[in-house]
């Protein structure tokens, strides 16, 4: 499984200003020093305080496990995506013209 997770500072936190700080360096120290496999890439938003992680999971709980490791978590957002490859989708659009072909009444012509 892969998802496409925005993390963004969730600007409420309660912690002060050098613990927010120190758990936006224990991330950036995490990511460039020992980096999880799973972590299949991850990318830095100019200008703002976030970015994006493409990670790669086995299952679920193994996803909410790695988001709970990121030291930023606790004061971030993470908007998740789940994501495929674009082979997949074009294995689904294949298979739906085929339905959509199967379903056409005897003798119609494709694109009537």
């Amino acid at each position: 499984m892969q998802f496409a997770v925005i993390m963004r500072d969730s600007e409420s936190s309660s912690l002060p200003l050098p613990a927010r700080l120190a758990l936006v360096k224990q991330t950036f120290e995490m990511l460039t020093t020992r980096p999880d496999p799973r972590i299949k890439a991850h990318y830095e938003f100019a200008g703002e305080r976030a970015g994006i992680f493409i990670v790669e999971t086995s299952s679920h709980e193994e996803f909410q496990e790695l988001m709970g490791a990121i030291p930023l978590s606790p004061i971030a957002t993470a908007e998740v995506h789940a994501i495929t490859s674009t082979q997949s989708v074009l294995d689904t659009v294949k298979q739906g013209e085929q339905r959509m072909a199967q379903m056409a009444p005897a003798g119609a012509s494709a694109g009537r």
